[in-house]
């Protein structure tokens, strides 16, 4: 698996844009160095992240916060993700707020998940799988 993401100089600017910044993503420590920064997992123009600068992506990202449900017993985890995608390769990180009460909400588990997809250079084919992932499994 090589995983191909964009960090920033920077971690929690929700004003930030700029990723200049490529790591190549071949193991758990690669991605732990990799996700320690806010980042992208797609390459943009200028390295200026927008819809209209879209480059390529081979990462589709998904996050797994858990507010489906507010049922201990119906929360993802990974070990259940095992479950769910057992022929699929994938890389998890934990979110910032993994465990963590937010928003008046319990602590849950809270992660990001990496899979690794043929390259895709249009953002609109790149938004649609992220919108069929999603349709398909609600909990991300």
């Amino acid at each position: 698996m090589k995983l191909v993401l964009y960090t920033a100089a920077c971690t929690g600017n929700a004003k930030n844009c700029s990723y200049p910044h490529r790591a190549e993503v071949q193991d758990a420590a690669q991605l732990k160095e990799a996700v320690r920064r806010d980042h992208v997992c797609a390459e943009y123009a200028g390295n200026y992240r927008s819809v209209d600068n879209f480059l390529r992506s081979n990462v589709l990202v998904m996050d797994c916060d858990n507010t489906h449900s507010e049922d201990p017993a119906d929360w993802i985890t990974p070990e259940k993700l095992e479950g769910i995608f057992p022929d699929t390769a994938y890389a998890l990180a934990p979110s910032r707020h993994h465990m963590v009460p937010k928003n008046g909400n319990a602590a849950r588990p809270k992660f990001h998940v990496y899979f690794e997809i043929s390259e895709v250079t249009d953002a609109s084919a790149y938004a649609a799988l992220k919108r069929a992932v999603f349709h398909a499994y609600p909990f991300f």
